[in-house]
């Protein structure tokens, strides 16, 4: 077994908080590496806060449209998803590409290792055949996960996460949304 390379820390999970711990310590000048198994920003940027936003905005704008002819004069209005979709993709997410993330994380001085790292003793983390000693610590920015409710008969049942609701390209003819957590009261 190879020895562990030594560096000042390790950080497991660059979603939002640990692209933020990661990015500022090798801005300060310490060696460090960040190891994401996903991408680089977490669910946030590519599955939540930044796409559903896009979405709601859209809505918005559609909603603020049907007014004109009550207040201003007249406009006719047609919905069309496309334009939302194409604006996630290019704008939001890069159709969910996170070399920007990666480039921006590098960019500070930081190590990036796309795997997924786990403790493997005191202060040392191994990504695959690579194994890293902290000399100052590990952060473990454990995120999240879509996660689907235990309701009899919904395994047999099409469903959509975030993801699939984020990435719909064409949507269907009705939705029920599940959860109250922010992204459900989004859409």
């Amino acid at each position: 077994m190879a020895e562990p390379e030594q560096v000042d820390v390790v950080v497991v999970g660059l979603g939002v908080g640990g692209e933020e711990v990661a990015g500022r310590l090798a801005e300060a000048g310490l060696t460090v590496v960040g190891i994401e198994r996903d991408l680089v920003g977490g669910e946030c940027p590519y599955w939540g806060c930044v796409p559903s936003k896009m979405m709601i905005r859209a809505a918005n704008a559609l909603a603020e449209a049907h007014r004109v002819n009550e207040l201003a004069g007249s406009a006719q209005v047609r919905p069309d998803w496309a334009p939302v979709a194409k604006r996630i993709r290019a704008e939001a997410t890069d159709t969910w590409d996170d070399k920007v993330a990666v480039d921006r994380f590098t960019g500070k001085g930081g190590r990036f290792v796309r795997g997924s790292g786990r403790l493997d003793g005191p202060n040392r983390v191994r990504v695959g055949d690579q194994v890293f000693q902290a000399r100052y610590g590990v952060v473990l920015g454990t995120g999240t996960r879509p996660s689907v409710p235990p309701i009899d008969g919904l395994a047999d049942t099409p469903y959509w996460t975030n993801h699939q609701a984020i990435e719909v390209e064409e949507l269907p003819a009705s939705l029920l949304v599940l959860g109250g957590g922010a992204i459900g009261l989004e859409l």
